[in-house]
C-alpha cells in the first residue's frame, strides 16, 4: 500500500447526531483543510498541535458548518503523520459534503482499517494492538472490553517478547556453538539450554491456558434454546432480552428458521439462539429448521432444555432429555404461572441435571436463570486484573505453533541430534511468535485482519 499520500474519510457513523468527525492523515493533511477552513485566528499550519480551533469549513464562500478542527503534528499522532480532525455537526448530508471538498483538494478517499494500518506500519501499534482496537470497537460486553483494552496496553505483545527473548538466547548459544565447534567436545551449554526451553515452553503454555476461553469472552457465549414445539423457546428469549425479538402463537412450529440476538449478563456477553421446536413432522420446511436446530445445539458451548412444567413429558421431550449433555445444559421448567404447588411427577428423569423453574409469561425465575447461565459460563475462571490472555484464534494458533517448535528443541536436545536441528526448531518458534505480533505475519493475512475494520479507523 502506498504511504506518500494522504488519506481521509468519515469516522463517525453515518446517522444524524450531535457530532460527526472526518479525519484526515497525511503529509497534505493540514493544507488540504486549511484551503477550506475559516477562523478568526491563526492559521492551521501555525496552531499548536492537539489544540482545537473554532472555524466555518466554506466552500467558495459559501458556509457549510460551523466546526471545531484540531491538528495533531507528526510524530505525535494515531498514524504517526499529520493528522486533521473536523468535527462538525453529525448529520450524513453535511459530513458527506465536507468529505468531498477534502478530497477535492487531492486527498484519497481512505479503505478500511487503513488509518490503522499506517500506524501499524510506522511501528506506531503491533498486531496484537491492532486487533485489541478491533475488539474494543465489537464489545459487546464489560469483560470483554477489559480484556482487550488489557491488549491495547501492550500487555500481550510484551508477554511474546519476554518469551521471543528467552528463545533468542537459547538460539545464540546454540549458534555459538555451531559457528565455534571444539573438535570432539560435546556441546557444553546443554543443561542451560534446557532449562531455558522448559521455561519458555512454560511461559507460552500460560498463554495458551486460557485461549478458548479467552475467545469465548470476546465473541460471547453461545446459549441455544432448544425443545418440542409450544414450550416457550420464543418467549424465554423475548423476557431475556427485555423485547419482543421472536413471534409468539399458540400454533406449533412457528419459529422454523434459528433467530440470534446477544444480551449481556453480569458483564459477560451471551448469544442467545432461538430454534424451531423439536419434533417429528413430515413439513419439509419444518423439518429444515429442526436440522439446522440440531446443527447448532452440537456447536454452542451452553444448552436450554425448555420444558412445559404444567404438562406431562412427551415423548420429543424424553428424546431432548436422553440426548443432553450434563456438563453444558440448563433445564428450564416453563410455565411455572400455570403450575399448582408441586413438582412434576416426572421431575426425577431431570434429577440428574441443573434446573430453574421459570415463567416465561411474568418473568417469575429469569434473574435465577441469568444467574445460573453466568455460573456455567464462568467454571473455567474469569481474567484477573492484569491478566493476560489470549483471545482470538489466529493468535492462539501462532502461539500453538511456536510452543511446539519448543518441544521439538528439546526432543533434539535430549536425543542429542545435533545444534543444528535445535537451531531449525527455535527460528521456526520466533517467526511464530513473530506472526502474533506482526513481525512475520504474511500480507495477505494483514490485508484480511485490517479488512475486517471500519472506515475511519
Amino acid at each position: 500500500m502506498r504511504l506518500d499520500d494522504t488519506i481521509a474519510a468519515i469516522a463517525t457513523p453515518l446517522q444524524p447526531s450531535g457530532l460527526g468527525v472526518i479525519r484526515v492523515s497525511g503529509e497534505q493533511a493540514v493544507s488540504a483543510v486549511e484551503a477550506l477552513f475559516k477562523t478568526n485566528g491563526e492559521p492551521l499550519k501555525k496552531t499548536e498541535t492537539h489544540k482545537l480551533v473554532h472555524g466555518w469549513i466554506k466552500d467558495d464562500g459559501k458556509l457549510i458548518d460551523k466546526v471545531l478542527v484540531v491538528v495533531m503534528r507528526a510524530p505525535h499522532s494515531y498514524t504517526t503523520e499529520d493528522v486533521v480532525e473536523i468535527q462538525c455537526h453529525g448529520s450524513p448530508f453535511v459530513l458527506r459534503i465536507i468529505l468531498d471538498l477534502v478530497l477535492r483538494q487531492g486527498v484519497r478517499l481512505a479503505g478500511a482499517g487503513e488509518f490503522t494500518q499506517r500506524a501499524f506500519l510506522h511501528g506506531r501499534l503491533d498486531l496484537t494492538q491492532v486487533e485489541a482496537i478491533s475488539d474494543l470497537i465489537q464489545a459487546s460486553s464489560e469483560i470483554g472490553a477489559r480484556l482487550a483494552a488489557q491488549q491495547l496496553r501492550g500487555k500481550l505483545f510484551h508477554a511474546i517478547d519476554d518469551v521471543k527473548k528467552q528463545v533468542i538466547s537459547i538460539a545464540s548459544l546454540v549458534e555459538a556453538s555451531i559457528e565455534f565447534p571444539e573438535e570432539d567436545h560435546e556441546f557444553t551449554h546443554q543443561e542451560d539450554c534446557r532449562q531455558r526451553l522448559d521455561q519458555a515452553s512454560a511461559d507460552l503454555e500460560s498463554l495458551l491456558s486460557h485461549a478458548d476461553r479467552g475467545r469465548q469472552i470476546r465473541d460471547g457465549f453461545s446459549v441455544v434454546l432448544i425443545g418440542r414445539p409450544n414450550v416457550g423457546k420464543s418467549s424465554l428469549l423475548n423476557t431475556l432480552l427485555r423485547e419482543q425479538r421472536a413471534i409468539v402463537t399458540t400454533i406449533p412450529g412457528t419459529t422454523r428458521d434459528s433467530i440470534e440476538e446477544s444480551v449481556q449478563i453480569q458483564g459477560l456477553a451471551f448469544r442467545l439462539t432461538d430454534t424451531a421446536g423439536i419434533r417429528k413432522t413430515e413439513d419439509l420446511i419444518e423439518s429444515a429448521g429442526i436440522r439446522r436446530t440440531q446443527n447448532v445445539r452440537e456447536k454452542a458451548d451452553l444448552v436450554l432444555l425448555i420444558l412445559d412444567a404444567s404438562e406431562k413429558l412427551m415423548d420429543d421431550d424424553l428424546s431432548l432429555i436422553s440426548e443432553v449433555e450434563k456438563e453444558r445444559t440448563i433445564v428450564i421448567l416453563n410455565k411455572k404461572d400455570l403450575m399448582d404447588d408441586t413438582t412434576p411427577r416426572w421431575y426425577e428423569k431431570i434429577s440428574r441435571l441443573e434446573s430453574v423453574f421459570i415463567s416465561a409469561k411474568t418473568g417469575e425465575g429469569c434473574d435465577e436463570l441469568e444467574s445460573s447461565l453466568y455460573k456455567k459460563a464462568t467454571l473455567g475462571g474469569l481474567p484477573q486484573e492484569d491478566e493476560i490472555w489470549i483471545t482470538n484464534r489466529r493468535q492462539q494458533q501462532a502461539a500453538k505453533n511456536a510452543l511446539s517448535a519448543l518441544f521439538s528443541a528439546r526432543k533434539s536436545l535430549n536425543q542429542s541430534s545435533g545444534e543444528e536441528f535445535i537451531a531449525v526448531d527455535l527460528r521456526s518458534c520466533l517467526n511464530a511468535l513473530g506472526e502474533i505480533v506482526g513481525e512475520t505475519t504474511p500480507d495477505d493475512l494483514l490485508g484480511q485482519i485490517f479488512s475486517d475494520f471500519c472506515i475511519g479507523k
